[in-house]
């Protein structure tokens, strides 16, 4: 009986441990999650501010700058080499999905009807093969009788 007891109060004992491990589990779990939004949210706004950065900085969307009167010095503009744009690729034309057409589906009626129609037939006649000797010699004439 005292052992029974021990079983159970060590059993009682692991569930309560596995109890609390899947409780810390679940609390690390929400944790992770919290911080994986942070940082989803976090990549999102830096997109965002890259993306206006380069429309700001576009060619041919340049802001002029203002030119104050008092300063009006002519600084050397450096320009960077211009790259050749990728040329954009075509896109090929989506192939014609294959359709099955009606006569290759038949409903089971119509197989039962042929099988029943090939059994019901008879076998079909294989022309007799041609000997390669009857070939070889030539047919001999009969003696002719007088």
């Amino acid at each position: 009986m005292k052992r029974l007891k021990a079983a159970t109060a060590k059993a009682a004992a692991r569930a309560a441990a596995a109890k609390q491990q899947v409780r810390s589990a679940k609390a690390r779990l929400k944790q992770a999650r919290r911080l994986f939004k942070v940082e989803k949210k976090a990549a999102k706004q830096a997109r965002r501010k890259m993306d206006a950065a380069a429309a700001a900085v576009a060619p041919g969307r340049e802001s002029k700058p203002v030119v104050d009167a008092k300063v009006a010095v002519a600084k050397p503009r450096v320009r960077k080499p211009a790259t050749a744009p990728k040329p954009a690729r075509a896109r090929r034309a989506p192939k014609p999905r294959a359709r099955k057409s009606p006569e290759t589906m038949r409903s089971a009626a119509e197989v039962a009807k042929s099988v029943i129609e090939r059994l019901h037939s008879p076998p079909p006649v294989r022309p007799t093969p041609i000997n390669s000797a009857d070939q070889a010699q030539p047919p001999t004439a009969a003696p002719a009788k007088t």
